[in-house]
């Protein structure tokens, strides 16, 4: 037993020699890839590749800017002046297009979340408007996460997250009178999904509001979106739940939908709580992968969604090493890249310029083939 306690720290000091070893070696790895890669990319011009130069990348948004966007910017104006019509006619003209009515909902939200004098006025002259009465009430969702920050739980105040639960609960109760104001609508169910995320809302409660969104709009992308944050690991979930809720949106989805793009979104969720790159190089992932890739085909080109997903591509086939295909996304997807996964950084643009470089070395280096013909990639996804 004396000789098993004088070895005792001879274990320790080996054991710690072997840590320190083992993580100098990762480290020098790590070092090397990534000095190989600059080496490699130093000399790459993107124009030569028809690809925007860093200089012309733009990290505040992810399309280029429409008549829609300008009608809005406009709308911003006069909202700032006090007068709401504008805004509100923007969101009339949505229409039941409930992705459109989405995108203009949160902007009118976020732009009350900073100053809602026009809001009030809207809601005095119109107190029974359900679009006023939405508006209202994601207005609060964003006013809440401007409370609480992004910063992480344990920087995040005891006052804040008071302030933050109590605008959230706020928030439930201006929904459910945007919802009998208008009781077909799916955004005051849709748009509550962060409250259930912020509140955190059991797996029952939460199935009760989802089951109020399908039943109205089954294949709503951005609900999904929503819902996909909710089950991942880092909120109400876990990587099992997030992926099976992602393949059966994606199994159900209807033609020219971009619900394909979920399970790849799930990927990219689950990369985030790694530290290699691992995930992309599964069957799953690959499969995925492939699965968007073949719903690009369907998706009208005009889609302001397609973007994003064309960035996801490129991120997910460069680090599955299909440098041909990632490379052809990065043409697809344009200077724009306000979207995930380059949003995910503190530095979007050096993010973008990083993967974008890998992905051009690693081409270049396999002689510049071309990416595989659609038709192939429907036999892989069958085969899948």
């Amino acid at each position: 037993m004396a000789r098993l306690i004088l070895l005792i720290p001879v274990l320790i000091f080996v054991a710690a020699k072997l840590v320190t070893w083992y993580t100098n070696r990762r480290t020098a790895e790590l070092n090397r890839r990534i000095a190989d890669a600059r080496n490699g990319a130093a000399h790459l011009d993107p124009a030569a590749y028809g690809l925007p130069a860093r200089s012309e990348l733009d990290a505040s948004r992810s399309t280029a800017p429409d008549a829609a966007d300008e009608a809005a910017a406009r709308a911003s104006a006069a909202a700032d002046g006090g007068d709401w019509r504008p805004f509100a006619a923007h969101l009339a003209e949505a229409g039941d297009d409930h992705e459109l009515r989405h995108v203009r909902i949160r902007t009118l939200a976020e732009h009350a979340a900073e100053e809602d004098g026009w809001l009030r006025a809207w809601r005095t002259e119109q107190p029974d408007s359900p679009d006023a009465a939405v508006v209202h009430a994601t207005a609060l969702v964003a006013l809440a996460w401007n409370v609480r920050s992004s910063l992480r739980a344990s920087e995040v105040s005891r006052e804040q997250f008071a302030a933050f639960h109590r605008i959230l609960a706020e928030a439930e109760e201006a929904f459910d009178r945007a919802a009998r104001l208008a009781p077909e609508d799916p955004a005051p169910w849709a748009e509550r999904i962060p409250v259930a995320m912020g509140l955190g809302w059991d797996h029952e409660r939460f199935g009760q509001i989802w089951q109020e969104v399908v039943r109205r709009s089954p294949h709503l992308f951005t609900a999904h979106l929503n819902a996909l944050q909710y089950w991942c690991a880092k909120w109400r979930g876990s990587h099992e739940l997030m992926t099976g809720f992602a393949e059966r949106a994606a199994a159900a989805a209807p033609p020219e939908s971009l619900l394909a793009g979920l399970p790849l979104l799930a990927v990219h969720e689950l990369e985030l709580t790694q530290d290699t790159y691992a995930a992309w190089r599964t069957p799953a992932a690959r499969a995925a992968a492939d699965r968007l890739l073949a719903a690009l085909e369907t998706v009208p080109a005009d889609d302001r969604r397609v973007p994003k997903m064309r960035h996801l591509l490129a991120y997910a086939l460069t680090f599955d090493e299909r440098y041909a295909e990632a490379v052809e996304q990065f043409r697809l997807a344009g200077r724009h890249i306000g979207c995930q996964p380059w949003s995910y950084s503190g530095d979007p643009v050096a993010r973008f310029c990083e993967v974008r470089n890998r992905a051009l070395v690693g081409w270049e280096k396999a002689g510049r083939p071309a990416a595989p013909a659609a038709e192939a990639r429907g036999g892989a996804v069958g085969a899948a």
